[in-house]
């Protein structure tokens, strides 16, 4: 298969509309496109361009992406910022739920600032909390040395089996861009989401609950990340 034969089995995808999944599992969205594209391995190999892996994302509520759902470092250390900067909610739960960007401080006056391979979480009791910078990127680390990237809007519960997938849009990504990195966060366009209470019902009510914590950005700016984004459809 050629680039340009690639493209037009993408669009003959991308007129389809909504296809229900081949697997109802959180895979399943990078399943299915893997079977109408015909290919039996997570990769392509191009003749023009090489190896490409084959990674599609769903695209959620408000076009964001999930980059990587995962509490800062270190170990714990979520505990202790919900200690020092929860409160009890209306519902009468202590939560410690806010949003926090690299463009501005939030209510809680935290910010997150980019220091050499970590992105730093400042707070004004000077807690040491951070995300390696590689998190941004394990939902697409690659076994080849380029990415497909397909988005796909969605339809039904995620991962079951009535999971439907829309493939709308198409990069080919190469070359991490650590530099540009820092300018995207510095800009807002990253957002971390932390998300921590307790239990309202069952054997644990009340007891602390960390829900996660999700970095996200928009699938407009993901491209960005990578030194070479060709949008393909």
């Amino acid at each position: 298969m050629k680039i340009e034969e690639l493209i037009e089995k993408l669009k003959k995808i991308e007129k389809m509309g909504f296809v229900k999944t081949v697997r109802p599992h959180d895979g399943g969205v990078g399943n299915t496109l893997e079977s109408l594209l015909d290919v039996k391995e997570n990769n392509l190999r191009l003749p023009d361009i090489g190896d490409i892996e084959i990674k599609a994302k769903r695209i959620e509520s408000s076009s964001m992406l999930t980059l990587a759902s995962k509490s800062p470092l270190p170990r714990g250390v979520n505990k202790l910022l919900f200690i020092n900067y929860s409160h009890v909610a209306e519902d009468g739960i202590r939560k410690l739920y806010t949003t926090i960007y690299g463009s501005k401080t939030n209510p809680q006056n935290f910010k997150v600032i980019f220091e050499n391979d970590k992105l730093v979480l400042q707070n004004k009791n000077n807690i040491l909390a951070y995300w390696p910078v590689s998190l941004l990127f394990e939902g697409l680390k690659a076994k080849a040395d380029k990415v497909l990237l397909v988005y796909a809007e969605t339809k039904g519960e995620k991962g079951s089996v009535n999971e439907k997938f829309h493939y709308t849009e198409a990069y080919i990504l190469e070359g991490i861009d650590f530099e540009n990195i820092k300018e995207i966060l510095e800009n807002g366009k990253l957002k971390f989401d932390i998300r921590i209470g307790a239990d309202r019902n069952g054997k644990k009510i009340g007891v602390y609950h960390d829900h996660g914590t999700a970095i996200r950005i928009s699938k407009q700016d993901y491209p960005k990340l990578y030194k070479k984004h060709d949008k393909i459809i």
